[in-house]
């Protein structure tokens, strides 16, 4: 599961994205007399979807290090789940968050 969208790179070209989220982690929070606290974080990746090409941030390579251009949607993410999900469910809540932030306006699963 992946959503596709367009993107526009560091050369002002529109071209088609496949955003893919990696790496999702829970984190539960239950102290005594307290309501449960169920987060997910994770991560979402682009790529070209036409080429396969892993699309990334551009970092400086004189001087220190500092970020040049970095596409839009790609970084860390997280949602507030109510309830103990089951793990398996975690993939798709976070391709449905996704679709309902601006920066993912019209996605579409792929």
């Amino acid at each position: 599961m992946a959503l596709k969208k367009t993107f526009e790179n560091q050369d002002s070209e529109i071209l088609n994205g496949y955003y893919r989220v990696r790496e999702v982690h829970t984190q539960y929070e239950k102290d005594k007399d307290n309501a449960i606290s169920l987060e997910a974080n994770f991560i979402v990746e682009l790529f070209n979807y036409d080429t396969g090409e892993f699309v990334g941030t551009k970092i400086q390579k004189e001087g220190p290090p500092r970020i040049i251009w970095k596409p839009d949607g790609i970084g860390s993410y997280s949602l507030t789940l109510p309830d103990l999900e089951p793990v398996q469910n975690l993939i798709t809540r976070a391709y449905d968050h996704l679709k309902t932030l601006p920066k993912f306006d019209g996605a579409t699963d792929c």
